[in-house]
């Protein structure tokens, strides 16, 4: 699908911005300063963040619906074919392939489990635990299982519950609950099988190298592939121009224009004028526009069955959709 013609990219902001700051016929591109294209990129960047995350308009801060995209997670079987042998947190597979995802999972020896560092062949795993308390003998049994997944990068936040895909035969969704919840279900064991029924969302460890990243952590431990689906708030990337085409599209680009030359004209002026006020009266349309997208027509039956209208009639077609609420009850 293509996308709209009246839609902005990245370089038509570069120019309009180029135009503001420094006059010309608003030729980004064909600027030979470095500096100056620099600033206007910064500037551009800086308008991008205000108009994904915008003052609040009314003391109320909105959502963009387009930055809340759907998508789909697989998670892993277990795997356990062939035996191990471990010595000094290294463990040997016999009759078998350690798979790729084998870096990111727990291997259960003997009952306990331990955290695997790296996948150093297909043959051998090294374990967080060096120690002599993961060693074994050759031929035991094992359980390599990876109930832990990370999220894409753009991963903002979670809305709502990991549904499953009809093919998983999955009667209920997995639903979303504290950090500190699943460790306190693991700790009492691995009870429970199937699907998984509850899932939280915490932060990675910091590195300078990969920044603020997010994991998904599921209980009960997975015991079959499947398919999760999830909804998410993004985190905007930086545009670039092999990637040129901007979120919100040509229903917001003239809010994300004056989003843009408003930052231009603080830095220029070192205050707020026109520019600012033409994006706050652009902002308020978007938001009226956008709270319009993607709604639902129907909130769901709403009815105490007093009125004794047959299970299968057309009109408690909706009795059976998810649960209704309304502010929070």
């Amino acid at each position: 699908m293509a996308e709209s013609t009246l839609s902005l990219s990245f370089e038509d902001l570069r120019d309009a911005v180029y135009e503001y700051l420094y006059g010309g016929d608003g030729d980004h591109s064909g600027e030979s300063d470095a500096n100056r294209k620099a600033l206007v990129d910064r500037v551009v960047y800086s308008g991008l963040r205000q108009f994904y995350k915008p003052p609040p308009v009314g003391q109320k801060v909105h959502d963009w619906s387009f930055l809340m995209p759907v998508t789909t997670l697989s998670i892993n079987a277990p795997y356990t074919t062939g035996t191990i042998a471990a010595t000094n947190g290294v463990v040997t597979l016999s009759a078998g392939t350690w798979p790729t995802w084998a870096a990111s999972g727990m291997i259960e020896i003997s009952g306990t489990d331990y955290s695997v560092a790296t996948r150093t062949s297909d043959s051998q795993l090294v374990l967080d635990d060096t120690s002599s308390a993961s060693d074994v003998d050759a031929s035991t049994s094992y359980d390599l299982h990876q109930d832990d997944y990370d999220l894409d990068d753009d991963f903002g936040r979670i809305l709502g519950p990991f549904t499953f895909a009809q093919a998983d035969n999955a009667w209920y969704t997995c639903q979303v609950v504290g950090e500190a919840r699943i460790r306190e279900l693991r700790q009492r064991g691995r009870s429970g099988s199937g699907d998984p029924q509850f899932a939280a969302i915490r932060p990675k460890a910091f590195t300078a190298s990969t920044g603020t990243r997010q994991e998904v952590l599921f209980w009960p431990q997975i015991t079959s592939s499947a398919t999760v689906t999830y909804k998410y708030r993004v985190r905007p990337n930086k545009p670039s121009l092999s990637n040129d085409y901007l979120y919100g599209g040509s229903d917001h680009s003239e809010t994300i224009l004056y989003s843009c030359l408003s930052e231009a004209e603080r830095r220029l002026d070192d205050e707020r004028g026109p520019m600012f006020a033409r994006f706050q009266e652009a902002l308020v349309s978007s938001i009226m526009f956008d709270s319009k997208d993607n709604t639902a027509e129907h909130l769901g039956y709403n009815g105490d069955d007093s009125d004794g209208i047959p299970v299968f009639n057309r009109n408690r077609q909706f009795l059976y959709s998810g649960q209704v609420t309304y502010k929070n009850e």
